[in-house]
């Protein structure tokens, strides 16, 4: 599997500030909702950085469609960082959040910029997308886009792609 050419931010970005662009970015296609705050299946109550709604839902696939963003700034470089990083984007898909229910989720920037023409991180990729994790970043001639299994679900340039087709529900049991 060959993943997608990602776009890195600039390194510079703090945690806030990423958000804050990016979600500046995102606001013309995308009612969003800073810090939203859910119970875990475990009972713990647990914060994500953003809650997001299509503006205009009439392509989408679901009624009502809905994700999470979470944003990091880990360091890549160490392997403990990174899977804790995607490890919390799983828990997250285990939460109820307030108003919203149960989300998948996209990591904000992608774990997987820089990572190409490689197995594993395809693998990873793939197995994320299966427990309801995706990735945001910015693709070329596509701008900020949702990604699913390493396919576009929503860009800046088309809207909706995938997810005219998919669900961006939450899933259990058989996929």
């Amino acid at each position: 599997m060959r993943l997608r050419s990602r776009i890195a931010p600039p390194p510079a970005w703090s945690e806030a500030e990423l958000a804050a662009r990016v979600l500046e970015d995102l606001a013309q296609s995308f009612h969003v909702e800073r810090e939203v705050w859910g119970s875990h299946c475990s009972g713990r109550q647990l914060r994500i950085d953003a809650v997001l709604r299509p503006i205009d839902d009439s392509q989408w696939k679901d009624d009502e469609p809905v994700f999470g963003l979470e944003f990091k700034v880990p360091d890549l470089a160490t392997t403990r960082d990174f899977t804790a990083w995607m490890a919390q984007a799983v828990d997250y898909t285990h939460v109820y959040w307030r108003g919203y229910g149960r989300l998948k989720v996209f990591m904000c920037p992608s774990p997987f910029m820089g990572l190409h023409d490689m197995e594993m991180p395809g693998l990873v990729c793939r197995l994320l997308g299966q427990l309801g994790v995706g990735d945001l970043c910015q693709l070329p001639y596509r701008g900020w886009s949702l990604l699913l299994h390493d396919e576009v679900v929503w860009c800046q340039k088309d809207g909706p792609v995938k997810a005219k087709y998919w669900s961006i529900r939450s899933r259990v049991g058989s996929r």
